[in-house]
């Protein structure tokens, strides 16, 4: 396959998107401008509004550039195990490792949420959703025999559920914690995600 470099056009969207996520994540939304931005991508003001109407259009392309479900689904895809138990943890172990490699994920969202009543993210969740699902698909149907009857949509909202309520308890609550709510809690998070906390009857 041969290789094309960006264009100039190309390359100054990278550097205007560049430039808006330093921005973002430094100072906010409300507290970055259109001609901050500008500045920041070394082009001039009206430069920056040939490639984008308003800020808003700005941070939704940021929001989507910079999400790391360009990495997450290939390596989630790529998860193994002997049975549904290590499949799921390995699954797991995958996306925190990505999110991990990018830190500012999270505030992007938080912005997202806070200011757009998470408007992009809907949108994008729409048009991933049937790409998760063929992967929850591959999940179920390498061990069909060890998945309860539930409807696949909210085995899909659960495994995100256990993803986030992990990574945001790890990062906002654990270092202020004492040792037994940091060791090993990634296991726990999947294992009680798998098994609950009920004791199973054998071992009353």
């Amino acid at each position: 396959m041969t290789y094309s470099p960006p264009t100039r056009g190309e390359q100054t969207r990278i550097a205007i998107l560049q430039s808006a996520h330093d921005l973002f994540i430094r100072q906010g939304y409300h507290g970055t401008s259109m001609r901050q931005i500008a500045r920041g991508a070394h082009i001039a003001l009206g430069g920056l509004y040939n490639h984008f109407s308003s800020k808003e259009q700005v941070f939704e392309a940021v929001f989507i550039t910079f999400h790391p479900y360009h990495q997450v689904f290939p390596l989630i895809a790529a998860a193994h195990g002997s049975d549904l138990d290590q499949l799921v943890h390995d699954a797991v172990k995958r996306m925190v490792q990505v999110v991990e490699g990018h830190p500012d994920f999270m505030n992007l969202m938080f912005i997202e949420m806070v200011e757009f009543k998470s408007s992009h993210a809907r949108r994008l969740f729409s048009s991933l959703f049937p790409q998760g699902m063929q992967i929850l698909q591959h999940f179920v149907d390498s061990y069909p025999e060890q998945v309860r009857s539930i409807p696949s949509p909210m085995l899909m909202r659960t495994f995100l559920g256990l993803f986030f309520g992990f990574y945001l308890t790890e990062n906002a609550l654990a270092p202020g914690g004492p040792p037994e709510f940091r060791e090993n809690a990634r296991h726990y998070f999947v294992d009680i995600y798998l098994h609950g906390i009920l004791a199973s009857v054998e071992s009353k």
